[in-house]
C-alpha cells in the first residue's frame, strides 16, 4: 500500500506548533511527524486523551475540553507562557455522534456537536492569533471534512459544523492576511479511532470500524484504499511550510479521488 510521507515536508526550522486534537489518529501522527523535525509542539486535548495517548518526549500536553471557551483561554495561556510566539495552529479536534437524520435531530446534540467541531475552533483561533501574529510566517491549518461538501446521510450535524468550519477558514483567512494564512485540510474516509467514536469518546484504532465498512468504501475510492493518518498528516504538514508560502483560503480535498465520484 502506497501512503502519504509527511517526512518528505520540510518544516521551518525550529516551529512553535500547537495541535489541537494531538491524540487523536490524525492528530498523532501530525504531532510525531513534526516532532522528528525538531518542532517544539504544545498539545491541547482532553485528559482523558492524554492520559490514553503518551506524547512524544518533550511535547507539552494540555488539558482542555474545547467546547468550554474559558478552558481554552486558560490553556492558550499555558502555551503563552512557553511560548509567547507560536508559528503555527493545527485545529483536528472534532467528532460526530450516531447517525441520526436531520428531521429526528435533538437540539442538544446539534449543539454539542456544533461546539465540538466549529465553535471549539474558532475560540482556538481566537485565542492562538496573538501568539501567531509574533512570528515571522504564521499558519492556521483547520481539519474538515468532504462530507461538509457532499453531504451524507446521517452526518447531518456534523457536516453542517464542518461547513461551518471551511467557511471560518476563508473569512479567517480574508481577516488575518496577509500575516497569517488559514488553510483547510478536508479528509475523506481514514481509518482511525473516529470511526469507532473518536479517541477521547471510547474509540479505538483496532478492529471492525461500527460506522463504514472499509472494504466497500474502498472499492469506490478511485486509488482502491481507504485513508491512513500519513495520508492527511502531509498535506497539513505542507500547509503549514513554506512550500505553502502563497496558498491561503483553500480547503484542500485528500480522499483518494473519492470526491469525484459523489
Amino acid at each position: 500500500m502506497h501512503t502519504a510521507n509527511p517526512a518528505s515536508i520540510v518544516l521551518p526550522p525550529r516551529m512553535h506548533l500547537v495541535v489541537v486534537g494531538g491524540c487523536g489518529g490524525i492528530g498523532h501522527a501530525i504531532v510525531q511527524a513534526a516532532h522528528a523535525q525538531q518542532a517544539q509542539i504544545s498539545v491541547i486535548d482532553l485528559a482523558q486523551s492524554l492520559q490514553q495517548r503518551p506524547l512524544p518526549e518533550g511535547v507539552h500536553g494540555i488539558a482542555a475540553d474545547i467546547r468550554d471557551a474559558d478552558a481554552v483561554r486558560a490553556a492558550f495561556a499555558q502555551v503563552a507562557a512557553r511560548h509567547p510566539q507560536i508559528d503555527g495552529l493545527v485545529n483536528v479536534a472534532g467528532y460526530t455522534g450516531g447517525l441520526q437524520t436531520l428531521d429526528g435531530l435533538e437540539a442538544a446534540v446539534f449543539e454539542d456537536i456544533h461546539q465540538g467541531n466549529l465553535r471549539g475552533a474558532l475560540h482556538c483561533c481566537q485565542q492562538a492569533l496573538p501568539l501567531l501574529r509574533q512570528a515571522p510566517h504564521p499558519a492556521i491549518v483547520n481539519v474538515s471534512t468532504g462530507i461538509a461538501s457532499i453531504g451524507a446521510a446521517g452526518y447531518g450535524a456534523y457536516a453542517i459544523a464542518k461547513a461551518g468550519l471551511n467557511a471560518l477558514t476563508r473569512v479567517l483567512a480574508a481577516e488575518a492576511a496577509p500575516q497569517v494564512r488559514v488553510n483547510a485540510v478536508a479528509p475523506g474516509g481514514v481509518d482511525t479511532a473516529f470511526l469507532r467514536g473518536g479517541y477521547g469518546r471510547g474509540g479505538r484504532e483496532d478492529g471492525a470500524p461500527l460506522r463504514l465498512d472499509i472494504d466497500a468504501y474502498a472499492a469506490r475510492v478511485p486509488l482502491g484504499r481507504i485513508g491512513v493518518a500519513a495520508d492527511i498528516a502531509a498535506p497539513v504538514l505542507f500547509l503549514l511550510s513554506d512550500a505553502a508560502a502563497y496558498i491561503s483560503g483553500q480547503v484542500l480535498h485528500v480522499n483518494g479521488g473519492a470526491l469525484m465520484r459523489d
